[in-house]
């Protein structure tokens, strides 16, 4: 190559290397790997209707290289759920952990919980679909029932910034 074209190929090299990852080919799995904040979390009902019971939900997802996950989500403080106990929540918390397998063509995450803040998880496994936009991830759950009807959280989730 002439000395001339070189700045060219340097340019080309810097813009690939500042392209998110999933634009770049790469697997589900190794695009997740790493801490997530959740930004967003709605209630999708089978009748259409997308209800918000967090109000300004807050958590984190982490997935390791290894096949292992955390989940926590904690909405806005309930006066009425509020105790001297500080072992009770005093919102609504969703926490669980266990393990995680991607299928990279379904592009699902399926999520076998070990242990739960709502203990009719555990042992359980849950598909979600996921959606990965360079640092954002939009995750949509397997079908839950709850006194509404049924219904799909989808969450919202944006890469942690690294310290």
């Amino acid at each position: 190559m002439k000395p001339h074209n070189m700045p060219g190929v340097f340019a080309i090299v810097a813009l690939a290397a500042a392209m998110p990852a999933t634009a770049l080919g790469q697997s589900l799995k190794s695009s997740i790997v790493g801490s997530w904040l959740v930004t967003s979390v709605v209630d999708q009902y089978d009748s259409g209707q997308k209800v918000n019971n967090w109000g300004h939900a807050k958590g984190n997802m982490t997935f390791d290289a290894g096949g292992r996950f955390t989940q926590i989500i904690i909405g806005d403080a309930q006066p009425g759920l509020k105790t001297a106990d500080p072992r009770k929540p005093d919102a609504a918390v969703v926490a669980y952990y266990g393990t995680y397998a991607v299928d990279e063509s379904k592009k699902t995450v399926s999520f076998n919980i070990e242990a739960a803040s709502y203990s009719a998880r555990v042992g359980a496994s849950f598909p979600s679909t996921f959606e990965v936009k360079g640092d954002v991830i939009t995750m949509v759950g397997a079908a839950r029932k709850d006194q509404l009807g049924q219904f799909r959280p989808m969450l919202e989730l944006k890469r942690a910034p690294s310290l």
